[in-house]
């Protein structure tokens, strides 16, 4: 019994690590094809943010989560927004297979992190404190600042 528990628990570790392999093969194959946002200006960190017409997640947690991050970065932060129906080829140069799904992107213009499904505004600022970015506002002020606006 015990050593159909350790194969499970091998198994699954193996997966996940095979999943964290293509995702990193899969950005830095993106990276070397350009990023295809001819609106993206080198030198600030973004969100690339694939969406589609009807997708409840995208409105009610992902669309908030990223207002939140913008309004904290400021114009430090570029947010893209894609629709995947409209932008078909994009979205499968991405490697996007539904919606939610975001990529951040650093300074230097090379796709770093990729989120499949929402992901809430605590997880994208620990992600790009990651990559070295940091916000201008704290994030109840950045909260506030939606509020009033």
């Amino acid at each position: 019994m015990l050593e159909r528990l350790a194969l499970t628990l091998a198994i699954i570790g193996a997966g996940f690590l095979l999943v964290r392999w293509v995702s990193r093969i899969g950005l830095e194959r993106r990276a070397r094809r350009g990023l295809m946002l001819p609106a993206y200006r080198i030198g600030r960190p973004a969100i690339l943010y694939f969406t589609a017409p009807g997708c409840a997640p995208c409105e009610s947690v992902q669309r908030p989560a990223l207002d939140a991050v913008g309004l904290a970065f400021g114009d430090r932060l570029q947010i893209f927004d894609v629709d995947a129906a409209d932008e078909p080829r994009l979205a499968d140069a991405w490697g996007v297979l539904s919606v939610p799904t975001t990529f951040l992107i650093d300074a230097r213009g090379r796709p770093r992190r990729v989120n499949h499904g929402p992901v809430r505004v605590h997880t994208l600022l620990r992600q790009l404190e990651a990559l070295g970015e940091l916000p201008e506002l704290p994030l109840p002020a950045a909260k506030a600042a939606s509020l009033e606006g």
